[in-house]
């Protein structure tokens, strides 16, 4: 499991690029860990054109924790800083400037008005929606390695009430329900926001006369 800060370089020192070369670069590859029991977010690589020094390649942790979630990144803009022009020191990087559905993102959900509650509801169940997808397709390749691979023998010493075909049938149901759960529910989430804001216009300031 990575304990990097996401959206922070390997080694990040932001004092030493406080003073550093401002650059736009484009994200042109988003680096999946493997499955793993700790499995954290994924690694951008990014290329930026230095004027008279040509290109330059640096990488991140992407600030999206979710595994995979730096596949929609890939192809956009960033602003970065770097200390060096060395084209190959990859660790030489602090973004300063993210997409804007990663600022989103990022922004603390604090919802208000009628349907705040219910947002916040299904927000949560999203998240669970989000976990189970993970740990049911992290399962679903034990247990394929475990019952295809090794013919069960991996869960030879297990007890006997355990069934690994009924397991893998259920962690495999829910690495495919996981991500249409989440969908639903965030898309509720959406549909509490828009109702809270409909019946909380912004108040539109009045002139006095007289």
């Amino acid at each position: 499991m990575s304990l990097r800060r996401p959206g922070t370089p390997f080694h990040p020192e932001k004092e030493r690029f406080a003073e550093g070369r401002f650059a736009v670069g484009v994200i042109e590859q988003a680096i999946e860990e493997g499955p793993s029991e700790g499995q954290g977010p994924d690694t951008l690589m990014i290329s930026a054109d230095v004027p008279g020094h040509g290109s330059i390649r640096r990488r991140v942790i992407c600030p999206l924790s979710m595994p995979g979630s730096g596949r929609g990144l890939v192809g956009q803009a960033v602003g970065l800083r770097h200390v060096t022009n060395d084209p190959d020191d990859v660790d030489d990087v602090l973004v300063v400037r993210w997409p804007p559905e990663v600022a989103r993102a990022l922004q603390p959900f604090r919802p208000e008005g009628p349907g705040a509650g219910r947002a916040r509801t299904w927000r949560f169940l999203a998240q669970c929606a989000a976990v189970v997808t993970v740990g049911g397709i992290l399962l679903t390749v034990v247990m394929v390695i475990g019952v295809v691979c090794t013919a069960g023998e991996l869960f030879a010493d297990l007890p006997a009430w355990f069934r690994p075909w009924e397991v893998l049938a259920a962690s495999a149901g829910a690495a495919v329900l996981g991500p249409l759960a989440f969908a639903f529910c965030d898309a509720r989430v959406t549909t509490a926001l828009s109702r809270s804001r409909r019946t909380n216009p912004t108040p539109t300031p009045t002139t006095r006369t007289g």
